[in-house]
């Protein structure tokens, strides 16, 4: 039986799209915009390229098949290959890169409330707290005549409890305090009298116990061609953990996002982050680490992941010779030539 050659188009995108998210687990975060921009961009073209065609409907079918499937395979090993310059526990950071800067923030929510424009905007202080943290938000815009927030627990809709909004100029704040055994998803309704009208707005968050603490680090020092800083953790369970934290310069401008996974044990414990010397080069001490994030990895399919939190807020790295690393290049690993190579035969249509 003859595949239609649309049928065709999609299998050939299923196949693009499953390998890079069964085979690219090293690609960061931020590369998945560089996907979703992959996908939209071939689009695109396939559907300029129908439009123009004089062609029978089903050779320019065939067309933007291999279009749509070669283009994204192309795009995603030329991504994945400037990638491997680097490892992945040690990826450059510049000032563009907001997600790892502020991986807590909150977007502010807004609503319109008349028709030439004007808003509400509600807000958190974050997004994740770590008890026993208070939680903060904000309320602003004109014309607010009085408002108040529910805690609300997203699984059965019950209210666990209520603030008023008390009202600075034209700021309105509350807060209220943590509880160890908040459910972790949580929604923040905000409910308010505004121009006469009664608005209501949910805000998102979560409410953790955490289960690992960063009390410490240990002074760098050199092995190979990286900057080795061991952490020193308090864990209250066991499992495979992940740490993340930011390196900056002496100006404290962004240098490296530096990631780390080790099983760790029950009680004092301890895991190594490593700044490859690709990214220090031309930088000297002091350094500063900093953004640290904690979690305890997902177990099982359906097991959520959970979090610790910093006793610290900032480490400094101090008399660190970068002239000590090895200035070899970072060697992609077999496997990353392997993934490698699969994405470029894709892209050739081998």
């Amino acid at each position: 039986m003859k595949i239609k050659p649309y049928i065709k188009r999609i299998l050939a995108m299923t196949v693009v799209v499953i390998v890079v998210w069964l085979f690219l687990p090293s690609i960061p975060e931020k590369q998945s915009a560089v996907g979703q921009l992959t996908e939209v961009t071939a689009t695109k073209n396939v559907t300029h390229t129908v439009s123009k065609s004089v062609k029978s409907s089903s050779e320019s079918e065939d067309i933007s098949e291999k279009i749509t499937s070669n283009d994204s395979a192309a795009l995603v090993a030329k991504a994945y290959a400037a990638e491997l310059s680097f490892p992945t526990y040690s990826q450059p950071l510049t000032d563009k890169d907001f997600d790892r800067l502020k991986p807590n923030h909150f977007n502010p929510q807004s609503i319109p409330i008349d028709d030439v424009g004007t808003t509400v905007t509600a807000e958190l202080s974050k997004y994740r707290y770590v008890y026993p943290e208070a939680v903060f938000a904000t309320l602003s815009g004109e014309n607010i005549v009085n408002a108040e927030l529910q805690l609300v627990d997203i699984a059965n809709g019950k209210s666990l409890l209520t603030r008023k909004f008390e009202q600075n100029e034209n700021l309105w704040t509350t807060e209220f305090d943590g509880a160890r055994d908040f459910p972790a998803q949580l929604q923040a309704v905000v409910k308010a009298k505004v121009n006469g009208k009664n608005i209501t707005m949910a805000l998102a968050l979560q409410y953790v116990d955490s289960v690992a603490t960063l009390e410490s680090f240990d002074p760098a020092f050199n092995q190979a061609a990286d900057m080795v800083i061991t952490a020193n953790l308090t864990t209250r369970e066991k499992g495979l953990y992940r740490i993340r934290a930011n390196l900056f310069d002496v100006n404290h401008q962004p240098i490296a996002h530096l990631v780390s996974k080790d099983k760790l044990s029950k009680g004092s414990s301890s895991i190594e982050l490593k700044a490859h010397q690709s990214v220090l080069q031309g930088k000297q001490s002091p350094f500063y680490l900093s953004t640290f994030s904690i979690e305890l990895m997902s177990p099982a399919p359906g097991k959520p992941t959970k979090y610790g939190d910093s006793a610290i807020s900032q480490y400094e790295i101090k008399d660190f010779e970068t002239s000590s690393l090895s200035a070899l290049p970072y060697q992609p690993s077999e496997q990353e030539q392997q993934r490698l190579q699969l994405l470029q035969n894709m892209a050739q249509g081998r």
